[in-house]
This record gives C-alpha cells, structure tokens and sequence, in this order.
C-alpha cells in the first residue's frame, strides 16, 4: 500500500515538473507570460508556478536598436535587432533562465492582441519562435527552446542574461506598437517554486514618419527618396524646385552627423544620387534644408 502511494505520490510529482517547469518555454505549455494579454486565462509573468509576484532584484528590460543606436521610433518596414536582458541583484545564485518576448499593436494590454511586426526565423542558441495557438495564447513570441545559461557570470549576483533578435517593423501606417517581455531566473534544482525570481518589461515604439517633429521648408521643392529601404544608393528627387543648391545631411537616430553633401535641385529629372554603401544598416533621417527652413525624411539602409 505504502509503495502505491509513494509511486502515485511521484507520479504526481513529475507531473508537477512537467506543467510549471516549462524548460522548452512557457508557450510549450499553451501560456504567454509577457503580460501582452488578459485573454484565454494568460497570467501577468511567471506567477503560475515561480512565485506570486515579480521582484525588482531581477532587472529587466527591452531595447530596439538600429544601426546600433537605442531607439523608441521605427520606420515602417524597417529592419532592427531586439534584445531581452535581466541582471541579477538578488543574493540567490540563479544559473539558467527562460523568457518570452512579443511585440502587439498599441501601447497596453488587450484581451485578444494584434501581433506587429515579423520575427526573423534565424535565432540565437537555445530559442525558437512560438507562433499562436488556438485556446491558449494570441501574441507570437520568442522564448527559450531549452534552458539558457547567462550572457555572463555564472548566475551569481550581477550576471546577466540576454538575447538579441532580428525583427523587421509593420508596414507605414500602423502607428503605435510595444514590446512586452518577461524573462525568469531559476535556480536550476529542475523544479519550480519561490526561489526563482522573475520580472517583466515592456517598452512602447512610435511610428517615424517624414513629418515627425520636423517644420517644413517655406516654398520648398517635393522632396522624395527612393529606394527606401536602400543598399547602396539613395535618390533624392527636389521635384518643382527652383533651381537652387540645397544641404544634404545624413544623421543617425541618436542626431549624429554621418554623411554631408550639396545637392542641386537644378537640371531636367532634378534627382541627386547619394552613396550610402558605407553606412552600418538601420534607420536614418535625410536632412534636405536651405536658409528657408528644413525639411527631414526616414530612410532605412539595408
């Protein structure tokens, strides 16, 4: 009798592991974690099995880049790498840890959420890509294919965890967009409990468009850019133009200058051809002005 309820005990046990202890991603288990949405029973973090609430003492966050520069602006179509990070601050060692990472339409959390954007299907190590599942959870996320060791240290206090994605923004015209993630760190005894330690992230992305915190030239020609996206030629069209030169300025989406030239709005088609092969892939901003004003343009370099 006792050897039944030893084995029915142990028979539950491992049953346990296997819901809450999610090694593959939670999403494995039919659950988004991130927060993205309050539908089909899907919790706020990883409080279903790793502890009721988050803790400050595992700092997460979300960062979207281009070209190398932080940013909270993408243009439509563009190409940009996102990375999930968590430190540890507490006093646990916490030497594996799992995560999930989304990106919906608006900036809060919905019931059914509207995925944005398109994950790359090239990933890093010990990740896959969670597609939605029908009953379960809406949002397509990255998560943990296995369980991850940290980006450095070896889960002791102040080693961090991180994974970088590529992820190519929604078409012009979406609007506003935000990441939601949640990463967990455990303490790797192949269980799941109190002692791991867990937080979420989420950071809102406005749409760059061309008339974006920018004044317009008084008088000035339709100024076009094509291709956009480009590889390694850019064409600005000063169409209507009155025949007079104009500054070029190049800058990255932390202001920083990376390519000047004069162009002239002179001749018949009225189009200068602009070299940008040099420059690192990501988003930037053309600078078309005269002693009339300015006017600024997105464009992304791939």
């Amino acid at each position: 009798m006792k050897l039944k309820i030893y084995l029915l005990l142990g028979f539950y046990a491992f049953g346990y592991l296997l819901i809450c202890g999610y090694r593959a991603g939670a999403a494995s288990g039919g659950y988004d974690c991130t927060g993205a949405e309050t539908g089909l029973s899907n919790p706020m973090g990883c409080k279903t099995c790793h502890g009721s609430t988050a803790t400050t003492t595992i700092a997460v966050g979300i960062e979207l880049d281009s070209a190398g520069v932080a940013t909270t602006q993408y243009v439509g179509g563009g190409t940009y790498t996102v990375t999930i990070t968590g430190t540890n601050n507490s006093t646990f060692s916490l030497p594996g840890y799992g995560f999930q990472l989304g990106c919906i339409q608006g900036s809060t959390a919905v019931t059914t959420p509207v995925n944005e954007g398109t994950w790359s299907t090239t990933l890093p190590t010990s990740t896959h890509l969670a597609n939605p599942s029908s009953g379960n959870y809406v949002v397509r996320m990255v998560e943990q294919s296995t369980l991850c060791t940290p980006f450095s240290g070896t889960g002791g206090t102040g080693s961090v965890y991180k994974k970088t994605f590529t992820w190519t923004a929604p078409p012009a015209g979406t609007g506003t967009i935000s990441f939601w993630g949640v990463l967990n760190a455990v303490n790797n005894n192949s269980g799941a409990g109190s002692t791991d330690k867990w937080n979420t992230a989420q950071l809102v992305v406005t749409e760059l468009s061309s008339t974006t915190g920018i004044s317009e030239l008084p008088k000035t020609p339709d100024v076009r850019l094509f291709p956009n996206p480009a590889s390694s030629q850019l064409n600005i069209s000063l169409d209507d133009a009155s025949g007079n030169d104009y500054d070029m300025i190049i800058y990255s989406l932390n202001g920083q200058k990376v390519l000047e030239k004069k162009i002239s709005a002179s001749g018949i088609n009225k189009v200068s051809q602009v070299d940008i092969s040099t420059l690192s892939n990501g988003v930037y901003r053309v600078m078309i002005e005269n002693n009339s004003g300015s006017k600024a343009i997105p464009f992304v370099k791939f």
